[in-house]
């Protein structure tokens, strides 16, 4: 039996999620887990096969992970300064979050496109996809100090903010604790929310996201496959096999769980906006491009060029993107049969359904479930 010994900051509740992906690798296999949380003494005289972290600042951790640099050790995010032992790391991939943040907001059409957060990983990949299509971004700055002012002083400073954007506008946050943040601001400041503003958070916490009268949209991480994956890597590393020479990233699911905090559809062109209410009425039914473009009275070649130019997306990967997050809400939600999900979700058979799962989240319709239901 392998003893390995989790080392986590239980600050965030997506750090529950990605635990549980490390418990089920280890239940899977006849791990020993040891939990530890470095909000209180690490063990003087521990030994065992492995461990996994998130690398802090934290003096303590560095000088134990120090002492244990003759065992492997996975970390959950890159170090915040120098490390002197070998690591190797698993986490989610920041850079098709906000690619994927920013494709959304393509398809809303003609809004304002906003940043609230400090991650730079996410942030730079959606503005440069942003960038990609003619569009900006602009940053709405979080107060100084903010963890050590009152919620009121807060939300004035973020309404004021708010009010010098022009609108409609659609806001991309850095998780979903900083989305309800600002929703809290834009209702406070009387906004509409989506008709002016429209809130996308990261991480998809339910419990976050849907405690609010209007629920938060979001995109899933998948820490609960974060952490499994980082227990598989730990694991081959523990049996002898080599440091991988780059992180391991997770894939997060490539298109938002949407709910009422974007739903809007405010693309300025009439062609575009009649073709994409269409799809969202009619993606689980069996229809192709030809039967959007007959809707809209344009030809398939058409279509495919205006709605690229327009929103930076083909109809068949909007259509195929609308799909999959039908699939992905009915294995989170119901219990039905994953061939039953197929057709439900307009895949027709669970072999496309399969293949699609493979190949944009790297496993199974059964293992989402299994993630996403924990």
């Amino acid at each position: 039996m392998k003893n390995v010994l989790p080392i986590f900051e239980f600050y965030i509740s997506s750090m529950y999620h990605l635990l549980r992906g490390v418990s089920d690798y280890a239940g899977e296999h006849d791990w020993h887990l040891g939990i530890i949380s470095t909000r209180f003494e690490l063990p003087r005289n521990w030994s065992g096969d492995g461990i996994l972290t998130h690398l802090t600042r934290s003096p303590q951790l560095m000088k134990f992970l120090n002492a244990h640099a003759d065992i492997p050790i996975v970390s959950f995010n890159p170090p915040m300064g120098q490390c002197d032992f070998p690591y190797a790391m698993v986490s989610d991939d920041n850079d098709e979050i906000g690619r994927i943040a920013a494709r959304y907001f393509l398809t809303m059409g003609d809004v304002h496109c906003c940043w609230y957060g400090g991650h730079l990983g996410r942030y730079d990949a959606f503005a440069a996809e942003l960038a990609k299509n003619n569009r900006q971004t602009q940053i709405i700055i979080s107060p100084k100090n903010m963890h050590s002012l009152p919620w009121d002083e807060i939300s004035q400073k973020l309404v004021a903010q708010l009010k010098k954007l022009p609108l409609p506008c659609a806001v991309f946050c850095e998780n979903d604790s900083w989305a309800r943040e600002l929703l809290e601001a834009a209702l406070a400041g009387g906004f509409r929310v989506p008709g002016e503003i429209a809130i996308m958070g990261v991480d998809n916490e339910a419990l976050i996201c849907n405690s609010s009268s209007i629920p938060i949209s979001s995109i899933d991480s998948r820490p609960r496959r974060i952490g499994y994956e980082g227990a598989a890597l730990l694991d081959r590393l523990m049996n002898g096999e080599p440091f991988p020479d780059a992180p391991v990233l997770v894939p997060p699911v490539p298109v938002p769980v949407v709910r009422k905090s974007t739903d809007i559809l405010a693309t300025g062109n009439p062609t575009v906006a009649k073709a994409i209410e269409f799809m969202r009425k009619n993606h689980t039914a069996n229809i192709s491009v030809a039967d959007i473009a007959r809707t809209v009275c344009i030809s398939d070649s058409g279509l495919r060029k205006l709605m690229n130019r327009k929103i930076g997306t083909s109809p068949c990967q909007l259509l195929q993107d609308m799909r999959l997050e039908t699939a992905c809400r009915l294995l989170r939600e119901t219990d039905m049969k994953v061939e039953s999900v197929a057709v439900q979700a307009g895949f027709g058979d669970a072999q496309r359904l399969h293949e699609l799962f493979r190949h944009a989240l790297k496993t199974t319709p059964a293992r989402f479930r299994l993630e996403s239901k924990g």
